[in-house]
């Protein structure tokens, strides 16, 4: 079975810090990590450096995914969703 996946769009190190902050507060962030369009590189996305690594390397493929594959995402991900992303 395929995972469930919603892309992001990380545009600087601030919102990196935002990203990983909210999925930490929330209890969330061991139901995530970040790959690649791909996923050939998969960071965990508690982690600051891992994200700020795949904002850089994969600024326009970059997907925050629900490895439980029950089909939520925390709902203030939509601020890191580029506009008409529907993947």
């Amino acid at each position: 079975m395929g995972h469930v996946r919603a892309q992001l769009k990380i545009m600087s190190n601030q919102d990196a810090v935002q990203l990983v902050s909210i999925l930490n507060s929330d209890g969330t962030a061991d139901k995530y990590v970040i790959e690649d369009y791909e996923g050939n590189h998969r960071v965990s996305a508690r982690s600051l450096l891992g994200v700020m690594y795949m904002g850089m390397e994969h600024t326009e493929d970059m997907f925050l995914v629900n490895m439980t594959n029950d089909g939520k995402f925390p709902s203030v991900i939509d601020q890191f969703r580029p506009t008409g992303s529907f993947d």
